[in-house]
């Protein structure tokens, strides 16, 4: 908040002392400069970036003055130019454009750190990221160039349990937030069990996880099961689970989350549609 504040009431007390200044000094800001001051402030604030530099702050300052400053000294019987008035005029413009941009970059940050505190960091990795695809790849290749065990874990929460941990969150929360916020959790919770070299990833489309287990069979995919499904209990959680193993169950990427979907419990969802693995997303199988 004091990243806030400080910028805040340096831009209101620039706003004030400049008009205080105005009134007492012999020469007069015009009142145009006020306005182009306030539209600026305006529409910096609405956009709420962040690193923007000082060079793109003053130009977008200094560039419609310039203009206006042009248009007014054009006519005839204009007044005569104030060199002095002029740079006053500028360098106030380019002040409330800077601390107006450093506003909008305290708030975008301040927007940033609710999210987090609300939805925390989510260690899954989308399915559909290309990110995603970059990693099933490299592990299936691995593992097929050493001739090495590895498996897919699909966890998918049970709907019932699923939904009372919803209605365990704040009752003014959207339930589109709480949802995303007990799935944020349920990501948490999966990837705290895992080891290093385990990945996870998250299907949005069915809301289900899928764990990628290099030098892995289906032992060790047993036991992360079993490690999983007691710390979810824990947490009043259920998940049903299914496992395949590289090579005995299948060759591919593909096959293996198929074999694992089918072997959820009483389920039949057509399997996610891995566009980061097939290619469309700009990934070469």
């Amino acid at each position: 908040m004091a990243d806030v504040r400080r910028p805040l009431i340096a831009l209101i007390a620039l706003y004030a002392g400049a008009v205080m200044v105005d009134r007492l000094g012999e020469e007069t800001i015009g009142w145009w400069v006020f306005l182009l001051a306030a539209g600026l402030a305006a529409i910096i604030l609405a956009r709420r970036h962040r690193g923007t530099r000082f060079a793109t702050v003053a130009g977008a300052a200094l560039a419609p003055y310039g203009i206006l400053k042009i248009l007014a000294f054009s006519g005839a019987g204009s007044p005569a130019f104030d060199v002095y008035l002029a740079v006053t005029e500028a360098a106030f413009l380019v002040m409330v454009a800077a601390l107006a941009a450093r506003i909008s970059s305290a708030l975008q940050s301040l927007d940033d750190a609710m999210g987090t505190v609300v939805f925390g960091d989510d260690p899954a990795v989308p399915l559909e990221d290309p990110r995603a695809g970059n990693e099933i790849l490299t592990e299936m290749a691995r593992s097929r160039r050493h001739e090495r065990p590895l498996s897919v874990t699909v966890l998918a929460p049970d709907a019932q349990s699923f939904d009372l941990a919803v209605e365990r969150a704040a009752d003014d929360v959207l339930r589109a937030i709480r949802s995303r916020y007990v799935r944020s959790n349920i990501g948490r919770l999966i990837a705290d069990q895992l080891r290093r070299s385990d990945i996870l990833f998250e299907d949005n489309r069915s809301g289900r996880f899928l764990v990628l287990s290099p030098e892995t069979g289906d032992e060790g995919a047993a036991l992360l099961v079993e490690r999983i499904r007691a710390a979810a209990s824990g947490a009043g959680l259920h998940l049903d689970t299914g496992t395949a193993s590289f090579p005995d169950h299948a060759v591919s990427f593909e096959q293996l989350v198929e074999l694992a979907e089918r072997r959820l419990a009483g389920d039949s969802v057509v399997p996610p549609r891995l566009r980061a693995v097939s290619g469309e997303n700009g990934a070469t199988p």
